[in-house]
C-alpha cells in the first residue's frame, strides 16, 4: 500500500511542478527584465498566486489536512515560527502568500532551493556566526515593501514537542526600525506555532510527532521518502496576536515574548485546546 501511495504521489508531484514552476520562473524572468517599466508591478500582484496555489496543490497531493487557528497576518508582518521540518515551507506557504528567510545553503538543496528562490527567499549566511546590518537591512527592506516574510527564530529544526530558545540577533534589523525616527517606521511582528498533530485524524503519540521532525540525522531525501509514503496527517498552524509597538525597540525582550507565544500555542495545541479558527486581519 505504502509503495502504490509513493508512486501516485510521484506522479502528482512531477505533474505539479509541470504546471506551476513554469509560469513563475517566467513571471521572476520578466520582473528582472522589465525592472523599470510599469509591467513589474502588474507582475507583482501575480506572482504571490502562483506558489501560494502550487503549495495548496502539495498538500492535497501529500494527503495533508491543514487548519488554521488565529489572526491571519496582514501585508508586511514578519511572522516568527517554530521549525519542525522542511515540510513546514509547504504548510506555511499554502496559508497565505508570504515570502521566508532562510540559510543560503538552503539554494543548493534539491527541489527546496528551487522552490525557495521562487518563492522570493532572503537568504542570510550564518557562517559568520551572527544576523549581520546587511541581512537586516534585506529583510526589514522587503517588509517595508509589503512583504509578508516567515523567520523560523530557533534557528535550527526542533523535534516537535518543544521550542528551542529564539536566537534574538534575528530581530535587529526590526529593532533599528523601530528606534528609527522615520514616521511609521515600524512593521507588525506576529508569532506563529505549528504542529504535527493528528495521523489519520487520531491523535499522534509522542514518537509519532518526533517522526516527522527533520532532525540532523536524517537525510533529506529519506525524509521526503517518508512524507511521500505517510498516511493521511493533519498539521496545526496557530497565529498569535500582533506584538505591541513598544515591545520593538528590544530585541531580546521581542525574542522571549515572542518565543513564549509559541511555546504556549504548542502546550495549547498537544493539550487539545480548541483555537478559533483563522480570520484575515
Amino acid at each position: 500500500m505504502q509503495t502504490l501511495r509513493m508512486i501516485m504521489r510521484a506522479m502528482a508531484l512531477g505533474l505539479a511542478v509541470m504546471v506551476f514552476v513554469p509560469p513563475q520562473i517566467l513571471v521572476l524572468m520578466a520582473s528582472h527584465l522589465f525592472s523599470k517599466l510599469w509591467f513589474p508591478q502588474c507582475l507583482s500582484r501575480v506572482w504571490p498566486i502562483i506558489p501560494l496555489l502550487f503549495f495548496r496543490s502539495l498538500l492535497k497531493i501529500f494527503g495533508v489536512r491543514l487548519k488554521v487557528a488565529g489572526p491571519k497576518p496582514k501585508r508586511g508582518t514578519l511572522v516568527v515560527a517554530n521549525h519542525i521540518s522542511w515540510f513546514d515551507i509547504l504548510a506555511i506557504g499554502a496559508i497565505t502568500p508570504l515570502s521566508f528567510i532562510a540559510k543560503s545553503d538552503v539554494k543548493a538543496w534539491p527541489l527546496l532551493g528551487q522552490l525557495s528562490l521562487l518563492q522570493r527567499t532572503v537568504f542570510v549566511d550564518r557562517r559568520r556566526g551572527r544576523h549581520n546590518k546587511t541581512d537586516g537591512d534585506t529583510l526589514t527592506q522587503r517588509l517595508i515593501g509589503g512583504d509578508t516574510i516567515v523567520i523560523f527564530a530557533e534557528g535550527t529544526n526542533s523535534d516537535g514537542l518543544k521550542v528551542l530558545p529564539f536566537k534574538s540577533t534575528l530581530f535587529a534589523g526590526v529593532e533599528r526600525l523601530a528606534k528609527s525616527e522615520a514616521p511609521r517606521a515600524g512593521v507588525p511582528v506576529q508569532a506563529m506555532t505549528i504542529a504535527y498533530r493528528r495521523l489519520h485524524d487520531m491523535a499522534m503519540g509522542r514518537r509519532q510527532r518526533m517522526s516527522y521532525a527533520w532532525l540532523g540525522e536524517i537525510g533529506l531525501v529519506s525524509h521526503f521518502l517518508f512524507m511521500l509514503a505517510s498516511a493521511p496527517i493533519t498539521i496545526e498552524v496557530m497565529f498569535h496576536e500582533p506584538l505591541p509597538d513598544e515591545m520593538k525597540v528590544h530585541r531580546k525582550q521581542m525574542a522571549r515574548t515572542l518565543h513564549a507565544q509559541v511555546k504556549g500555542g504548542l502546550e495549547d495545541m498537544a493539550r487539545g485546546i480548541e483555537i478559533p479558527r483563522a480570520c484575515d486581519t
